[in-house]
């Protein structure tokens, strides 16, 4: 287990979507060591963070992704220790590529502005994912690591 994961206290996770990394595991660690799990929820094109308990409501939003119902106590991004995203691809640098929508970059613009970006991102994908290097826009948020099946990879 890493020690960003166990130091974290604010873990953002997703529930997985088609035939993304399952994070049902990692969901189950998070709880079992009494940490706030949150899952994003999209608004006027950012995501918006919740806590998130087994057995909570959800509903699905346009996308046919789950999302709490219960919109109570939100978490700032800049309050996540640590994130857990999806991936269709990732570079041996840290770039990665999502569905299209740009959300995590949106959400997390701010960390360019910092010395220390926090929270961590970590991309959650399949070593088949990785790829040749990625093409990158300047509004791209890198990836601080990605876990795959199996490897973790930390960039620099």
């Amino acid at each position: 287990m890493q020690p960003d994961f166990i130091a974290g206290k604010h873990i953002a996770c997703y529930l997985p979507y088609k035939s993304e990394f399952d994070t049902y595991p990692i969901l189950q660690t998070i709880w079992r060591m009494s940490k706030t799990c949150c899952l994003p929820v999209l608004r006027a094109g950012e995501l918006l963070f919740f806590p998130y308990q087994h057995g909570d409501e959800l509903k699905k939003n346009q996308f046919d992704i789950p999302e709490p119902v219960d919109r109570t106590n939100q978490i700032e991004a800049d309050q996540l220790d640590l994130v857990l995203l999806p991936l269709v691809a990732f570079d041996g640098v840290g770039y990665r590529l999502g569905t299209g929508g740009g959300y995590y970059d949106k959400t997390f613009a701010f960390r360019k502005k910092s010395a220390k970006p926090v929270p961590l991102l970590v991309g959650l994908g399949y070593d088949c994912q990785r790829a040749a290097p990625l093409p990158a826009d300047p509004w791209d948020i890198m990836l601080d690591a990605v876990l795959t099946e199996k490897d973790w990879h930390r960039f620099s």
